[in-house]
């Protein structure tokens, strides 16, 4: 009974300091006040630092979101999950249909809002050729960036 008493005793003092570690960065007065007023009603998950800025995680209407921000307060920029190509706008569709990758795998794809205009990111591959140890043969994975009007502005192979 006293073991268990000293087990379940260092499980709470365990999480405590876990719970300590978790603690969000102090985060500036100007960014915290900048994303309220840019999101208001949206449910703060964490913030992370980063070297460039600051990082808010949170949710509105279910929805996952990542909203970046300069030290000085400065609104860069928003991403979110797209979950199916159907999601996408009207434009970003048929900029993909034509872009000549509409039959690769799409393995995921994100909005990013800036102050300039929204832009959608697709991670697609072509791998479909299996060599025998089961690897992809002949795989390219390609990063494309779509404007909103379907514009494909920047392909990248990864």
């Amino acid at each position: 009974m006293k073991n268990l008493f000293v087990v379940i005793a260092s499980m709470i003092l365990a999480q405590s300091v876990m719970a300590q570690r978790k603690e969000s960065p102090a985060v500036p007065k100007e960014v915290v006040t900048a994303f309220s007023a840019k999101f208001p009603g949206s449910e703060l998950k964490k913030w992370e630092t980063r070297k460039e800025g600051y990082i808010a995680k949170f949710t509105r209407d279910g929805k996952k979101y990542f909203a970046y921000y300069s030290p000085e307060g400065n609104w860069k920029g928003t991403e979110s999950r797209v979950k199916w190509t159907r999601h996408l706008p009207e434009n970003v569709q048929k900029g993909w249909h034509n872009s000549g990758y509409v039959n690769w795998y799409v393995h995921n794809i994100k909005k990013i809002e800036t102050p300039e205009r929204p832009l959608y990111v697709l991670h697609v591959n072509n791998g479909t050729l299996l060599s025998s140890e089961k690897h992809d043969a002949f795989k390219e994975d390609h990063v494309l960036t779509f404007t909103g009007e379907g514009e494909l502005v920047r392909k990248d192979r990864i």
